[in-house]
């Protein structure tokens, strides 16, 4: 790795660290006053990614390291919500754009490992299914928390979403939820330290 190289480097690195100052817009329209951050978002997201993967018979590693980086580029756009991004040209391309820019410079074989992962991934119609659920899940979890929290609106989102799902595992996730809280369950599982370190399998 030459200078240039490793200039790139750590300038990209500090480049992601702008996520965890960038909140996800959309909760702010529910007026929740501190939303999470991108970052927040994209970590949880790559874990449902990687167990969604598993489940649904993909690479869960690939599948989490889409899932990882599927919002890199929103430090330079901020944070676009649904609303926004329906004024916008459809099928990302400003996402593409600054991606290309921002892995461009980097060393090759890291240069080439990241192109390959966003392309290949996209271009799997399964894969990119489980990466887009474990996007919406997090976003159904997340409007589930707040909601319980006390915010209203936040219920809607939770209800709204749950059509969009497409993988066979994220739909039972979905439907498991909306069960749990229509029989008033739900509370139960958002309380899940009163379970820790309990024996398995004691679920009801």
């Amino acid at each position: 790795m030459n200078d240039q190289e490793m200039a790139n480097l750590t300038r990209f690195i500090f480049e992601l660290g702008q996520l965890k100052r960038t909140p996800r817009s959309g909760w702010l329209k529910l007026g929740v006053d501190n939303p999470e951050s991108v970052a927040d978002h994209s970590f949880r997201t790559a874990v449902i990614g990687f167990l969604l993967g598993r489940l649904e018979g993909e690479n869960p590693y690939e599948s989490a390291g889409y899932c990882l980086l599927h919002d890199v580029a929103e430090t330079r756009t901020l944070d676009l919500d649904w609303l926004a991004q329906h004024y916008l040209e459809k099928e990302d391309h400003v996402s593409t754009e600054v991606i290309t820019d921002q892995i461009d410079g980097l060393p090759d074989e890291l240069e080439s490992s990241l192109d390959q992962l966003m392309t290949r991934t996209t271009e799997s119609k399964n894969l990119k299914r489980v990466a887009r659920d474990a996007d919406l899940l997090d976003l159904i979890f997340q409007a589930l928390e707040l909601y319980y929290q006390g915010n209203q609106l936040a219920k809607k989102w939770f209800e709204n979403t749950l059509p969009d799902l497409k993988t066979e595992s994220g739909k039972r996730i979905g439907q498991y939820l909306k069960e749990k809280d229509q029989k008033g369950g739900l509370k139960d599982l958002l309380a899940w330290w009163e379970h820790a370190g309990s024996s398995r399998g004691q679920d009801s």
